[in-house]
């Protein structure tokens, strides 16, 4: 009696986490839905709903985190595309990376990292040309002085 009014809801829950995600990516829980149906016991339930529920969240996050790493990764590149001097054969070069959560950092910082030298670059030749402005013009440089030759010795 027992064991038929714990056995639908865990049926239920059996069916809808086996059927989004792999079995073979929640063996533990399939073990313990096999342990329970042998001999069913409120504690092997227990055991079995945990597992199961455990299964579920992990396949859950792995879908949720592919979703955002592939989000992240096409932020990325379209920052790179918008905002960069880099040409398109390379952004389509940089679309081939697998779609995660690590390439997409990558991919954020090297946008980051050309940002930076399109600031530094700005502001170096702005500084040089005020530098040269306040110097006036420089007198040309004098030719450098020719060496002497010196005798090799033991002649």
């Amino acid at each position: 009696m027992i064991a038929e009014r714990l056995a639908a809801p865990l049926r239920r829950l059996a069916s809808r986490v086996l059927r989004d995600g792999p079995p073979a990516q929640a063996p533990e829980a399939v073990g313990a839905l096999r342990a329970f149906a042998g001999a069913p016991t409120p504690a092997r339930y227990l055991a079995a709903t945990r597992l199961l529920r455990a299964a579920e969240r992990r396949h859950k996050l792995s879908a949720l985190g592919r979703l955002a790493g592939q989000r992240r990764t096409e932020q990325s590149l379209d920052l790179l595309a918008r905002e960069s001097s880099l040409g398109p054969e390379l952004v389509q070069a940089l679309r081939g990376l697998p779609a995660d959560a690590r390439n997409a950092r990558r991919l954020k910082l090297i946008a980051e990292l050309l940002a930076t030298h399109r600031l530094l670059d700005a502001r170096t030749s702005g500084a040089l040309l005020e530098l040269r402005q306040s110097l006036g013009p420089l007198p040309a440089p004098a030719p450098a002085p020719a060496e002497r030759r010196r005798r090799p010795r033991g002649r």
